[in-house]
């Protein structure tokens, strides 16, 4: 009843489609029952181990001696794994072992093709295309998500060897409205048949490839990493951060006037002026919001990891004296604990709560 209640009480704040409890108690007795972590682990550990142990028959027995030999090797393993995580999809040695294979197989595979060909963008693209193909027709939320982050590299490659390096900004903003779309619309999702197994690998690629991408903001004197205008991708990332919050304020009904409003959204465009060569604070920021919303705390977690990470390379690199970074953390301090003090003026709580 507790569990019938609280769906109730969540399509009346509009925050679940109607008619949704017979959805959700058919996704919840679809659940199975998980292993202890450690038989997990150690399933998990004899899969890959009997994964070595056949990929060193195969060397040995010089099956794989060239790139055509490589390329029907991993295609063979790639068909083969396709069909046995349809038929033991529920058993864990398999799934494991499956999932083993068919990344030694995209290896074989993709590697054979840049090797026969000497093109790079061929066997990127054809990487881009076999992990799309892989997230609909494997179901494995491991492989899905490492599919994500496999694409967005071969997304990166192709523009790298096109020159084209100013469409990382559509990548990155891609990456940041796909993760925004994915978590907002979490409770359709979870009444949806086929986004119910896609959402959360897909959702959490999507965060991690955003923020896998924007590493390479902080890393501005690395060879081979060109120059890049990066406050294209902070005037993207601002945009869907005020989207967020107007989407978000107008959610949940609350009742503040236009001042309050503007000072929120003016605040939002301040910060992201003074962090207009840093991206990926904004996209933290982003994340953040969004574990929030929707009280997900590895969500939560992953953003503090990578502002950390972010705030402490955008310190690094301030071409300012020691003494002037002092003066830089003592002054942001200040400003935060003033707008902490203000925001308590302007959002008084209410006596009794």
């Amino acid at each position: 009843m507790q569990l019938n209640n609280l769906i109730d009480e969540l399509v009346l704040k509009k925050l679940l489609p109607p008619n949704t409890e017979p959805q959700i108690n058919a996704v919840l007795q679809q659940e199975v029952e998980a292993n202890p972590w450690f038989i997990t682990t150690l399933i998990g550990i004899s899969a890959w181990l009997s994964v070595v142990l056949f990929l060193i028959f195969i060397f040995l027995s010089h099956i794989i001696d060239d790139a055509s030999s490589a390329i029907l090797v991993g295609f063979i393993l790639l068909v083969v794994t396709v069909f046995l995580q349809y038929l033991y999809k529920n058993r864990l040695f398999i799934s494991q072992l499956s999932l083993a294979l068919n990344l030694t197989g995209q290896i074989l595979f993709i590697g054979g093709i840049a090797i026969a060909d000497e093109n790079i963008v061929a066997a990127a693209l054809m990487t881009w295309f076999l992990e799309i193909l892989l997230i609909f027709i494997y179901k494995n939320s491991i492989l899905r998500f490492l599919a994500v982050l496999i694409a967005t590299v071969a997304a990166l490659v192709m523009l790298y060897e096109f020159r084209l390096y100013q469409w990382i900004h559509i990548v990155i903003i891609l990456l940041a409205a796909g993760s925004s779309w994915y978590w907002l619309a979490e409770s359709d999702h979870l009444t949806d048949k086929m986004m119910t197994w896609l959402y959360q690998p897909l959702g959490y690629g999507f965060v991690i490839a955003l923020q896998m991408v924007l590493l390479l903001s902080i890393l501005p004197d690395t060879p081979n990493i060109p120059n890049i205008t990066w406050w294209y991708s902070t005037v993207g990332l601002t945009i869907i951060l005020i989207m967020l919050e107007i989407y978000l304020l107008d959610g949940y009904d609350i009742l503040m006037s236009a001042s309050q409003s503007y000072a929120i959204f003016i605040s939002t465009l301040l910060v992201c002026i003074l962090l207009y060569q840093s991206p990926g604070i904004i996209a933290s920021i982003i994340i953040l919001v969004l574990g929030f919303q929707r009280g997900n705390r590895v969500l939560m977690g992953l953003a503090i990891i990578f502002m950390t990470l972010f705030i402490v390379a955008f310190y690094y690199h301030l071409n300012i004296t020691l003494l002037m970074k002092s003066i830089t953390l003592i002054t942001t301090g200040i400003a935060l604990l003033g707008l902490r003090f203000g925001f308590k003026y302007i959002y008084p709580v209410p006596q009794g709560e």
